[in-house]
């Protein structure tokens, strides 16, 4: 006897295998449309190293060929290493949108300080990594002065984020002198006088006991006539005229 065919699980089979065509030829075609435009979005900072034309030359760059290039033809993983390896970016994404449009999302490095050297001048980045200056903007940040050992450069790194996460010593430090034994020297914004901070020990108490000095002498008509503010001491701010 014949078995009994069960139309309903055919017309599943049916509308199954429809659907898997429907998303090959989906798939067939978006691989063959072209890449009309580019979207450039930087993300997290203000800084602004790198513009966004810039982005666009590099993506455009690392094409397979100059004109109609098909989205099944561009490596993505390609063109953020491409961008990643750039000095003035921290990270990127590269992707299609549902448009077709390809889109960059970029991250900027973060300068937290500048060095000036006999030989030229760059700025630190947050992990204490060197970066280029850059011919579109100029970072507002403390110029650092002298060479700091390898030993202490975790230590000398950490302070400068220091510095830049705090809205005050932000605004305020100018400059970071660094002494042939280590220990530092600060200038400020506000005064001519000079800071011995002393070595990369206690940074976060030196820098609370000289915002707590300020704090307390605001209204002292002596502070601007002082030439040495002396942080060494953990214990005491001593200061001379």
């Amino acid at each position: 006897m014949l078995k009994k065919i069960n139309w309903f699980d055919v017309y599943l089979v049916l509308v199954f295998f429809a659907l898997i065509g429907l998303f090959v030829f989906a798939q067939f075609r978006a691989d063959l449309r072209t890449v009309d435009k580019i979207e450039v979005e930087f993300l997290s900072n203000n800084n602004h190293f790198i513009t966004q034309e810039m982005v666009n030359n590099l993506l455009i760059q690392n094409f397979p060929t100059t004109s109609n290039i098909y989205k099944e033809e561009l490596d993505l993983n390609k063109l953020e290493h491409v961008l990643r390896n750039n000095e003035m970016i921290e990270t990127a994404q590269v992707y299609f949108d549902v448009n077709g449009v390809l889109n960059a999302e970029v991250v900027q490095k973060t300068a937290i300080a500048r060095v000036l050297t006999e030989n030229g001048s760059y700025y630190i980045d947050k992990h204490g990594n060197e970066m280029p200056l850059s011919d579109h903007f100029s970072a507002h940040v403390p110029v650092v002065y002298g060479q700091v050992l390898d030993r202490n450069r975790k230590e000398f790194v950490r302070m400068l984020n220091v510095i830049f996460e705090d809205e005050f010593l932000k605004k305020s430090i100018t400059g970071i002198k660094i002494n042939p034994d280590q220990s530092l020297n600060l200038t400020v914004r506000e005064y001519d006088y000079n800071i011995e901070f002393g070595r990369l020990s206690e940074v976060d108490k030196k820098f609370d006991n000289y915002k707590a000095f300020l704090h307390y002498s605001k209204n002292d008509t002596i502070v601007p006539y002082y030439k040495n503010v002396n942080l060494r001491f953990t214990e005491q701010v001593i200061c001379t005229k």
